[in-house]
C-alpha cells in the first residue's frame, strides 16, 4: 500500500511532457474511479499500486491509453474497446455524428443505418440522441459486433446489429439515413507503428486504394436510401476524386458535397438523393 499522492509524484515525474501527465491523470482517474479533482482532496489515501503500475508500463510500452482502460470516450458516453478488435473512436467521427444531429434533430421516426459499425459508436449516439429512431448497424466481424451489442446493452441502446458485408444482411430494406466509416487507408500508406500493432487491419486497410468498401456502398446505395434521404461518409482527404467518379458512374442524379473537418481536412462525403 502507498499514498496516492507518493506514487503520483513518483510516477508524473518520469516525464515533463504535458500530454504524458495529462495521461497519466487519466489513468489514475480510471484505475481508481477518481475525479480529478478527489485525487488532490484525498491524495492521502492509502492505495493499491499494481494494477496502476501494470497500466503505466503499458503505456510506457506504447500501448494506446484506451485499450489500456478498455473503453474509450465518445460523444459524452465511455464505449467498450477491445485491443485488436476495434478501433478506438476518432475526434472526426464525433464531427460526422453532430452533423447527422444538428441536420435532423427535430424529427421524429427516422430510420438510420450504420455500415462498418466497430463499437457501435455512431449508431449508439444516434440512437440515444435523436427522436426515437430506428437503427440499424452492419459489421463484418462477428468478434466486433460481439463488442457493439455489449455497448448497446450497457447504454440501454435500442440498436438492431447485424453481422454481413454491407447491404447484405438486410436485403432490400430502405432507410432514410445511411452512414459509414468504413476502413479507407491504402495498402502502403504511413501508419503509426502503435495503430498498426493493436489496431484490427480490418478497420484500417481498403483495397481499391482505399476505395473498396466506399464502392460497395456507393454501386448499390440507391436500392437503400428513401426518396429525400441522405448518407454522409467518413473518408480520407486523398480519396476525393476517386469518390466523385464512383459517384458520376453510379448514381449521377445525386447532389453531393465535401466537407472539411476541424482540422481543415476533406474528411466527409455528404449523398443527398
Amino acid at each position: 500500500m502507498t499514498k496516492l499522492k507518493d506514487l503520483m509524484r513518483k510516477t508524473l515525474s518520469l516525464s515533463e511532457d504535458q500530454v504524458f501527465k495529462e495521461d497519466i491523470f487519466y489513468l489514475l482517474e480510471k484505475t481508481f474511479s477518481l475525479s480529478r479533482e478527489e485525487l488532490f482532496i484525498k491524495d492521502d489515501l492509502l492505495i493499491e499500486e499494481s494494477e496502476f503500475n501494470k497500466r503505466v508500463q503499458e503505456y510506457l510500452d506504447g500501448k494506446p491509453l484506451y485499450y489500456i482502460i478498455g473503453k474509450a470516450p465518445f460523444y459524452r458516453r465511455d464505449f467498450i474497446v477491445k485491443e485488436g478488435v476495434t478501433l478506438i473512436p476518432r475526434n472526426e467521427t464525433e464531427e460526422l455524428v453532430y452533423y447527422v444531429i444538428n441536420r435532423v434533430s427535430t424529427s421524429p421516426n427516422l430510420s438510420i443505418l450504420d455500415i462498418g459499425t466497430g463499437t457501435g459508436c455512431i449508431a449508439l449516439t444516434l440512437d440515444k440522441e435523436l427522436n426515437n429512431p430506428l437503427v440499424d448497424a452492419i459489421d463484418i466481424s462477428l468478434e466486433t459486433l460481439e463488442v457493439a451489442k455489449e455497448n448497446n446493452k450497457e447504454l440501454n441502446g435500442k440498436v438492431n446489429f447485424f453481422l454481413g458485408d454491407c447491404f447484405a444482411p438486410i436485403n432490400d430494406k430502405k432507410y432514410d439515413i445511411i452512414v459509414s466509416n468504413p476502413p479507407y487507408i491504402k495498402r502502403g500508406n504511413f501508419v503509426g507503428e502503435s495503430v498498426l500493432k493493436y489496431e484490427p487491419e480490418l478497420a484500417l486497410f481498403a483495397e481499391e486504394d482505399g476505395l473498396a468498401i466506399y464502392h460497395k456502398i456507393i454501386k448499390d446505395i440507391d436500392k437503400h436510401l428513401n426518396d429525400d434521404g441522405f448518407a454522409i461518409f467518413e473518408i480520407s482527404p486523398d480519396l476525393e476524386e476517386g469518390l466523385t467518379k464512383l459517384i458520376k458512374e453510379y448514381i449521377p442524379s445525386y447532389s453531393y458535397e465535401f466537407i472539411k473537418d476541424i482540422n481543415n481536412f476533406v474528411r466527409f462525403l455528404v449523398l443527398n438523393k
